[in-house]
């Protein structure tokens, strides 16, 4: 018997190496090795030009294996609209992951392969945090806020729905984080002590993105922190974002005070888009996945209440 002419090819090109990214690297290959096509990962390690130029470079090769399919989580806001053009001209589907691109529609309509998007509501898992905050600092004060960068449209729109969810009285303190893992976040925060005036006595909460920056915080404080503030630092209480294996037992086990639970997008976007590829059709042009409060937010008021019954003086 000849080779298998049927087996698809995909390539998974994600922007880094956060915790998250590596599940969704994971998760992929799992269904792809379930689904039986063939997978290539690639990392564009938070270099928006180095991704469009593997992409570039996989849709024009002409080498034995044709490339069926890109599954792409960008490194940029704006998604590679020219390399999505250069995809799907070459007969090559098309699926965005967490991110809300501009382009989708209109080259769907004269698209030969499937093109769409699987994501997370960047924005509703900003409310939420934002709501979190107000179950839990009824009487407002100011949050140390952990980001990512600027030209990323999930830290972009995390921080809109947090700006929106947020109670008046909560102030946000920004540290913009120049990458995706732990340690872009110890450096981010590493210069922000050397340069900022503030105090540990002026936070409430250290918020962040995700679990990683969370990490990184704290390898800061404990390196760079002066001694006489470090443990308060250290002491204050966190709330971050992730999928449920991540980010449940961090609660948990109290290193979290509350956070965000998500679900993975990519083994969703290769699902569809081998369906999509056997049935010859085009999927609906959005998907998005759930997110809630862990604990929920009436438990987090609740817990807050009770805390300071504790702590209030007997009458």
């Amino acid at each position: 018997m000849g080779a298998n002419v049927s087996l698809r090819n995909f390539v998974l090109s994600l922007p880094g190496d956060a915790l998250y990214l590596r599940e969704q690297a994971t998760a992929a290959k799992a269904v792809a090795v379930r689904l039986g096509v063939g997978l290539q990962v690639v990392s564009a390690q938070m270099d928006p030009v180095l991704q469009s130029q593997q992409l570039l470079d996989v849709v024009h090769s002409r080498g034995a294996s044709r490339t069926d399919a890109i599954l792409l989580e960008p490194v940029s806001a704006s998604g590679l609209p020219r390399v999505a053009e250069a995809a799907v001209a070459a007969g090559i589907g098309w699926a965005v992951s967490n991110a809300l691109v501009e382009y989708l529609g209109t080259l769907r309509k004269n698209a030969k392969a499937p093109v769409f998007l699987v994501s997370q509501n960047h924005v509703e898992i900003g409310r939420i945090q934002g709501r979190q905050l107000g179950a839990m600092l009824p009487k407002g004060g100011t949050v140390l806020y952990l980001r990512g960068p600027s030209m990323s449209s999930v830290a972009s729109l995390r921080y809109e729905g947090l700006a929106s969810g947020k109670p008046a009285n909560v102030e946000i303190k920004s540290v913009k984080v120049q990458g995706s893992t732990e340690e872009d976040a110890a450096r981010a925060v590493t210069s922000w002590l050397a340069l900022s005036p503030a105090k540990p006595e002026g936070i409430e909460m250290i918020v962040s993105q995700n679990a990683d920056f969370i990490f990184g915080a704290r390898k800061a404080f404990e390196k760079s922190a002066a001694e006489a503030e470090r443990a308060k630092w250290l002491a204050l209480p966190c709330t971050g974002v992730g999928i449920l294996r991540q980010a449940k037992p961090l609660v948990d086990q109290g290193v979290l005070r509350a956070a965000v639970l998500t679900s993975l997008t990519m083994d969703t976007v290769l699902e569809m888009m081998t369906n999509a590829l056997g049935r010859k059709l085009q999927p609906q042009e959005q998907t998005f996945v759930d997110a809630r409060s862990y604990p929920s937010l009436e438990a987090l008021a609740k817990g807050r209440i009770e805390q300071n019954r504790r702590e209030s003086p007997m009458a």
